[in-house]
């Protein structure tokens, strides 16, 4: 019997099927761990010569329903190289090992991925949750996602991790209001300092890092250098409404601040900035003021003149410090927007992506880069061989 039920952590009131007849995943369901995580190992050969008998459906994995009745679709994406990459969602963990031409299962569960932090291919860590509603809890693989176990955090509810390797890793707290540090794999955890009313943040390292905080008119973005002990204010943006931020990049000197505006009308204004010195000089990469959302924050900028993609940020990508793509899209479009520079921020270009109206990015390098969504018609799996420019579908659920 086929109904419609709504999906829960998106934008807008969006409504799909599901098909319930319980069917299961059908590859790798009996496949023992060791060869789950072995069967990931990148392989040989030209990807793109391959690329034209690569299939664009479910690959003969039929997916369902979770446990709380939610249609199968993908909440998390992360590729480690061009060829090796997992996608996940309510249930359910794929992987492939060519850039997509073929999936395959790893897990099916109770398990809904929120993030997912390889840092080897056998061996990460992920945030997920049993039920809608529940917290996130942190959990380690040591076969490349065909079980988990949890993995201590402190008795804080971490909403988002950064493993840099297998012991060394960053957690942070809901909107990172707290940041905590980890040297051996979770076992203990230690806060690290940020400033009154953060509400973005990111280390580069147990000394280095960054912080947005909500100040009176608008946002200070702060740098760290000695843990957190002492912050130096180095971008202040001016701002009607302040919705938080988020910092992202390769290092602690190149990094990319995106911070948000007022919303209203299905629009989200919203300014992106990157420095490549530590905050000693910045550069204004995008100021998209909305009619819904209001001015951008910071510096106004000619009506045109610095133009990011329609909708609300959706996610952000740095491969390397020339290179971002800022994926975009709207409760009220089913269509997700991509805005992308290659150099350091000099030019920007604006195009749409893909149908959707949520969405992760992976970009394991400033050409190749994949994108997991949800659109009215399913959710899929794109991939990318140009920088973004154009996309192909790798993978499809669709919705009956």
């Amino acid at each position: 019997m086929k109904e419609c039920i709504r999906t829960k952590g998106y934008h807008g009131a969006h409504v799909v099927r599901r098909d319930g007849r319980g069917l299961i995943a059908r590859l790798c369901a009996c496949m023992a761990p060791a060869l789950l995580a072995a069967a990931l190992v990148p392989a040989h050969g030209d990807h793109d010569a391959a690329a034209a008998g690569c299939r664009t459906d479910d690959h003969g994995i039929q997916l369902t329903a979770d446990v709380s009745g939610e249609s199968p679709h993908f909440t998390s994406i992360q590729f480690l190289n061009v060829s090796t990459g997992r996608a996940a969602g309510n249930g359910f963990m794929l992987g492939t090992s060519d850039g997509g031409c073929r999936w395959q299962s790893i897990y099916k569960g109770k398990l809904t991925f929120a993030q997912m932090d390889f840092v080897t291919n056998s061996l990460g860590y992920v945030l997920a949750r049993t039920a809608p509603d529940g917290p996130a809890m942190l959990l380690r693989t040591a076969n490349g996602g065909a079980s988990y176990k949890p993995v201590p955090n402190g008795g804080h509810r971490l909403a988002r991790i950064d493993f840099r390797t297998a012991l060394e890793g960053f957690g942070y707290a809901f909107n990172d209001s707290g940041a905590y540090y980890t040297a051996d794999a979770g076992a203990k955890w230690s806060k690290l300092p940020t400033p009154p009313n953060t509400r973005g943040a990111q280390f580069f390292s147990p000394k280095e890092g960054w912080a947005v905080a909500l100040v009176p008119g608008g946002y200070q973005v702060k740098r760290t250098t000695d843990g957190g002990r002492t912050w130096t204010t180095r971008l202040t943006a001016a701002s009607a409404a302040g919705a938080g931020g988020a910092v992202y990049g390769a290092n602690s000197r190149d990094v990319w601040i995106l911070l948000y505006g007022g919303s209203g009308m299905s629009q989200t204004s919203y300014s992106l900035f990157h420095t490549k010195d530590g905050g000693a000089s910045w550069e204004q990469v995008v100021s998209n003021a909305t009619a819904g959302g209001g001015p951008a924050p910071g510096p106004v900028a000619k009506a045109g003149k610095l133009p990011g993609p329609p909708g609300r940020p959706s996610d952000l990508a740095t491969p390397d410090p020339r290179a971002a793509y800022l994926l975009t899209g709207s409760g009220a479009m089913d269509n997700l927007s991509l805005g992308r520079t290659q150099n350091g921020g000099k030019t920007w270009r604006n195009s749409a992506a893909v149908p959707g109206f949520e969405g992760k990015l992976s970009f394991p390098s400033a050409k190749s880069g994949w994108l997991a969504v949800t659109s009215l018609t399913g959710s899929a799996v794109y991939a990318t061989r140009d920088g973004g420019a154009t996309w192909s579908k790798t993978f499809a659920i669709a919705v009956d």
